[in-house]
């Protein structure tokens, strides 16, 4: 085989290969974008807990947050520190 039909071969089977690769990153744009927007959309709240507030969570007895938002500490109900 001579050296111009080797050197040719090399150019068509990368020109082949750029072609190919075009192909598939043509084909993959859809995709990507369809993936994209997707983890844009929001999400439905857990169904466990309710809805937040400035007052806290409506219908939603939690005694750290009710501790949290005392406005004195024995109001908190925080346990009684032992010794002395």
């Amino acid at each position: 085989m001579s050296r111009s039909a080797v050197r040719l071969s090399f150019f068509a089977a990368l020109a082949l290969l750029g072609v190919a690769s075009a192909g598939f990153a043509r084909a993959a744009v859809a995709d990507l974008d369809a993936l994209a927007n997707a983890q844009f959309l929001p999400s439905a709240a857990p169904s466990l807990l309710g809805p937040v507030d400035p007052r806290g969570r409506n219908a939603w007895d939690c005694a750290p947050e009710a501790a949290a938002a005392a406005a004195r500490a024995r109001a908190a109900q925080l346990p009684e520190p032992d010794g002395p």
